[in-house]
């Protein structure tokens, strides 16, 4: 019984974390067409970042920085990236 207790609070913490951990946020500034991680060396002007949701941002068209995101980047299919750019352009 105790061992069972024992699973079941193993198996509860580890979805919380897994729940937690998925749920990526990412910064942008007002004007770019990236996402960020605060901590990136390319964002000039950090106090006019907004936090925000990988996964909304990525569907509004913004597409990863090449420096903090570059496992995104080596990732995504070999179009992708002119698809991101086609929604910015189009936007502009």
């Amino acid at each position: 019984m105790i061992r069972r207790l024992m699973m079941l609070g193993v198996l509860m913490t580890f979805l919380s974390a897994a729940a937690f951990a998925s749920a990526d946020e990412v910064f942008i500034t007002p004007n770019g067409t990236k996402y960020h991680k605060e901590t990136c060396r390319l964002i000039k002007n950090k106090g006019t970042l907004s936090k925000v949701d990988k996964e909304q941002v990525v569907k509004d068209g913004y597409g990863p920085c090449k420096k903090c995101f570059a496992e995104d980047i080596a990732g995504a299919a070999p179009d992708a990236g002119d698809q991101i750019k086609g929604k910015i352009k189009k936007g502009s």
